[in-house]
């Protein structure tokens, strides 16, 4: 009974964690419109679905260094 309690706290943790970085990284888009190679609609998509990889790129290639 414990082995499948611990189970289903992982099954709603790990989406948890997956989703934030992404949802971070829309909010920061959203409040800091001006980016970096792509218009900020590109880059909310490529944060959306590009998972880690699109997230690590808006952060190396879209953010604005004029914060």
């Amino acid at each position: 009974m414990t082995g499948s309690a611990n189970g289903t706290a992982w099954v709603a943790i790990v989406p948890l964690i997956a989703i934030l970085p992404a949802i971070l990284c829309m909010i920061d888009i959203s409040r800091h419109p001006r980016t970096r190679q792509f218009p900020p609609q590109v880059w909310l998509a490529i944060c959306a679905f590009g998972n880690i990889i699109g997230l690590l790129a808006y952060l190396r290639f879209g953010c604005s260094e004029d914060r």
